[in-house]
């Protein structure tokens, strides 16, 4: 059973109760004494939730009774946050209704009408003596609210290992052991990573007991650094230990003077190599005081530290870290026979089963070891059994593979728990975004700042980071620019995700109807009857996934029945109509509805859901417009209009959208019936969305006989105030041959971008002249960081500019510009060599399309120059349709280390 779940909403509710809105009236109707004995109440109700977390380990199990009362306990504190939650949200609604009421009196008369003052006081009444009648019992249960921390510990660890109990890790050894006194100054460090139950410590034993590893150093030390020293790292236990391992006597008395000395002397005579097994501290500041005293050995001393924490492995030493893999597909079938099968000759169906097995436990050892020691001896049925339901049913004991890796689990905070726990609503091998698992756990109110000042957006990334660090996440895939996109769980840790979950989490079936009624997340609904009928369905916070047979009919039902939804996800459901009833889910935070290509229109009461915080609209295809007042949604974050092809335009307003900060798809700027100044108008509105981060994709739809007044320029600097976009694409589109050139160059000035900016794409523009920002003498200040440049399809340009200034330029794009005859219209110096002027050290991709004038790349440099030296990373080259540079492209080929042979060829038949 997952506490950490609880204690996040417990979190909720207690900052839903410091709620301006619910301050104010519980003010002005004299409620204030009842707010104040709830806050009591569930500061009561947080401290016995977190006495019952700390216990919940294998060493002290809750009882029935007490995990009933647990439960209890958490569906009042989750009906008491749906009250307060829907309180808030529709009393905002009531004054956003009603905002121009002046004075006090005035909005004391507007709440009397609507009696929400009645129903406020009962709601809150009725919240407290819910919580009341249950908190109150904790001490009948053992519970405490003055808790002593329960510490999760494991087997101290020794340096003894029977080798032949390890198979396949050679290669490992041989690694480790080659980069043991690899420092050249003084003392090295290497750090084992990976998750629990995969080797780390048989690894080190085996390189402990290395025949070349006794030779090499003259004193080996062995120290298992227990939890508790681990997480707070106590400097001075972890030399005592490192002292009684070397002098085989107890120094506990010594003082921290006392110890350091004798530490000097003991090693200061040896070139040796101490192991710490198990280090779980994330303490820069700690570990560096520890590693002061561990550089007192003889040069080539080395130290090697096993952790699950990829942090840990940064803050050690020079960040030297050996990722360790799990076995092979073979070795893993090897261990597996070994342990459950012994000397015996197995039978063939029984190997067979095994096989799948072990595809289960992920390549593991430890998992390996406790499904074959389970299965030793035990019947066929037995081993189907297990191949059937997994791993994640199996009670594997104090030392199993669950309670291993629950202890990564159990070291987490409750915010973090949270997170990980939700995670068991994805299936295995899911690839996960990174930025929608963000959105779903803010949409959850998992994340909780961790210092004064941070958002909830930077906080849920630093999640995810902390998630990945300590392993829980795998398979990392990465965008251009370095940036985490995806990830995914490895299997055991999926199987603790949903063990830790419990009742909670539900994947859903065709038989949804005996859903527990604990259940809050359904990861997949596809019984319309479950929603009808169903108690557990009134309660439901999650629902990801929608499939049935009729569709639309399901997706109908769960509006009207499923009302304390926080997520909703309705995507590719051939949804034609979203019923009105979308705008009753007060609670809701995260609504997906994409790839539902035939939806034309949203209803006007989505702007009812003022908590909303991600809006997915990507792939309607049909989608022609979204409601006038969509600035009313003032807490999204999140707006996706990828691929929506008939969305024209944004609705005005959307510039009081301050929290929005990721906007996918095109902003449409323009059109055949606007003028100059709506469309500076409409660029106006990007102004207010500082926060906007990652990509923009901007249109510009130049109206008919467009005319550029110099009044129409605002100076509004429209794109210079967002440090976190990270790519512009600028698209100009006539929607008529006009002489509008004036007005292209005044739009394309305000959109100078921040320094930051990683790639840019500029299309259509049809001025001869290039923006300020863009001139050579501007590059290494406006947009020094570009790494990627494209310009296509303006056919008014005949030069660029000193691309040179862009140092850190990868990939190079020039498309259709009809006029271009160079790259930079820069004159050579005398005496000034062609790597001097024209040197691109990062550039590793070209393509070049229909340049036809092209003469050569820079002003005063033949055509036939050698270019190798100018490019020496360069990795492919393309281009097409243009006759003019063949002596261009064979001298950049030189120095190539791939080409396009398919459009090489395309034109050397042309030519």
């Amino acid at each position: 059973m997952d506490l950490g779940t609880i204690m996040s909403v417990a979190q909720t509710l207690f900052a839903a109760l410091q709620c301006s809105e619910l301050r104010q009236l519980c003010h002005l109707f004299g409620y204030k004494s009842e707010l104040d004995n709830l806050r009591h109440t569930v500061l009561t109700v947080r401290a016995v939730l977190k006495d019952a977390e700390s216990k919940q380990d294998r060493a002290s199990p809750l009882s029935n009774q007490a995990q009933g009362y647990i439960d209890d306990l958490k569906n009042a504190i989750y009906d008491a946050d749906d009250l307060l939650d829907e309180f808030i949200t529709v009393t905002q609604q009531k004054q956003r209704q009603y905002h121009d009421a002046a004075t006090l009196a005035e909005l004391r008369l507007f709440f009397s009408r609507l009696s929400v003052a009645r129903k406020m006081s009962k709601n809150v009444a009725k919240i407290r003596n819910k919580l009341d009648c249950i908190a109150t019992n904790y001490g009948q249960f053992g519970f405490k609210v003055d808790y002593e921390p329960i510490k999760a510990r494991r087997e101290e660890t020794c340096s003894y290992v029977d080798s032949v109990e390890i198979i396949g890790r050679e290669v490992d050894v041989e690694k480790l052991v080659g980069m043991l006194g690899c420092s050249s100054h003084g003392c090295s460090f290497v750090t084992v990573v990976g998750i629990g139950g995969l080797g780390k410590t048989a690894l080190a034993q085996l390189v402990y007991n290395d025949e070349r590893v006794k030779s090499e150093f003259s004193l080996r030390i062995w120290v298992c650094v227990s939890d508790q020293d681990s997480i707070e790292l106590g400097v001075k236990d972890i030399l005592v230990k490192i002292l009684r391992s070397v002098m085989g006597i107890g120094c506990g008395d010594y003082s921290m003077d006392q110890v350091q000395i004798e530490l000097r002397e003991q090693l200061g005579k040896h070139k040796y190599l101490l192991v710490l097994d198990d280090v779980w501290t994330e303490d820069r500041e700690r570990w560096l005081k520890l590693e002061r005293f561990l550089k007192c050995g003889k040069e080539g001393s080395s130290v090697v530290v096993t952790t699950r924490s990829m942090e840990t492995g940064r803050l050690v030493g020079n960040g030297v870290m050996y990722k360790l893999e799990g076995l092979s597909l073979e070795h893993s079938r090897r261990l597996f026979e070994m342990t459950a099968f012994g000397e015996a000759n197995p039978p063939q169906d029984l190997v067979e089963i095994g096989h799948q097995i072990v595809d289960k436990c992920a390549n593991v050892p430890l998992a390996i070891r406790v499904v074959g020691s389970l299965l030793y001896g035990q019947t066929k049925s037995k081993w189907n059994s297990l191949r059937q339901k997994g791993l994640a049913y199996v009670d594997d004991g104090k030392n199993g593979i669950k309670s291993i890796l629950k202890l990564s689990y159990h070291h987490l905070k409750s915010p973090l728990k949270s997170c990980f726990s939700y995670c068991a609503l994805f299936p295995k091998d899911f690839v996960i975004e990174k930025e929608t698992l963000i959105a779903l756990w803010m949409a959850q109110g998992y994340v909780v700042p961790f210092s004064d000042g941070q958002s909830t957006e930077d906080a849920a990334e630093e999640c995810f980071l902390i998630l990945l660090r300590r392993c829980f996440f795998q398979d990392v895939t990465r965008g251009d620019y370095g940036e985490i996109v995806s990830c995914k769980i490895h299997d055991l840790m999926h199987d603790i995700a949903q063990d830790v979950a419990g009742k909670e989490i539900s994947e859903g079936s065709s038989n949804t109807t005996g859903l527990d009624e604990r259940v809050r997340h359904v990861s997949s609904l596809v019984d319309e009857n479950f929603v009808r009928r169903s108690p557990a369905a009134t309660q439901i916070r999650t629902c990801f996934q929608v499939k049935g047979k009729d569709e639309e009919l399901l997706a109908g039902l769960i509006l009207a029945n499923c009302a304390r939804l926080r997520t909703l996800t309705l995507n590719d459901l051939e949804v034609t109509v979203l019923p009105e009833s979308i705008g009753n889910l007060v609670h809701l935070r995260y609504l997906d509805l994409s790839f539902n290509l035939n939806l034309e229109r949203l209803p006007k009461s989505l702007t009812k859901l003022l908590n909303l915080l991600t809006l997915n609209l990507s792939n309607c295809f049909e989608l022609k417009e979204l409601p006038k007042d969509l600035s009313k949604l003032h807490k999204l974050h999140i707006l996706d209009i990828s691929n929506c092809y008939e969305l024209k335009y944004v609705p005005s307003g959307i510039g009081k959208m301050a929290y929005l900060h990721t906007l996918l798809g095109t902003y449409n700027v323009g059109g055949e019936s606007s003028n100059v100044k709506e469309c500076f108008d409409q660029l106006e509105e990007l102004k207010g969305l500082g926060n906007l981060k990652g990509a923009i994709d901007i249109h510009i739809q130049v109206p008919r006989n467009a005319k550029y007044v110099k009044e129409d320029n605002r100076g509004g600097a429209y794109m210079r105030n967002k440090e976190r976009i990270n790519r512009i694409d600028i698209s100009i589109e006539h929607v008529e041959k006009s002489e509008s050139v004036e007005y292209e160059e005044a739009l394309l000035e305000e959109l100078q971008p921040h320094p930051n900016l990683k790639a840019l794409r500029v299309d259509g523009y049809k001025s001869v002249r290039i923006p300020r920002w863009l001139r050579t003498e501007n590059l290494g200040s406006c947009v020094p960081r570009v790494v990627s440049l494209g310009i296509e399809n303006c056919e008014g340009l005949e030069y660029l500019v000193d691309l040179t200034r862009l140092s850190q330029l990868k990939k190079l794009r020039l498309v259709n510009l009809a006029k271009l005859e160079y790259v930079a219209n820069e004159d050579v110096a005398d005496g000034e060599s062609v790597e001097q002027l024209l040197s691109f050290p990062c550039l590793e991709y070209v393509y070049l399309q229909s340049l036809p004038n092209l003469k050569s790349w820079v002003r005063g440099i033949e055509l036939n120059s050698d270019l190798r030296d100018c490019l020496p990373r360069v990795k492919k080259i393309e281009m097409l349709d243009s006759n003019g540079q063949w002596l261009i492209l064979e001298n950049l080929m030189r120095g190539a280390g791939e080409c396009d042979l398919e459009n090489l060829m395309r034109e050397v038949l042309c030519s």
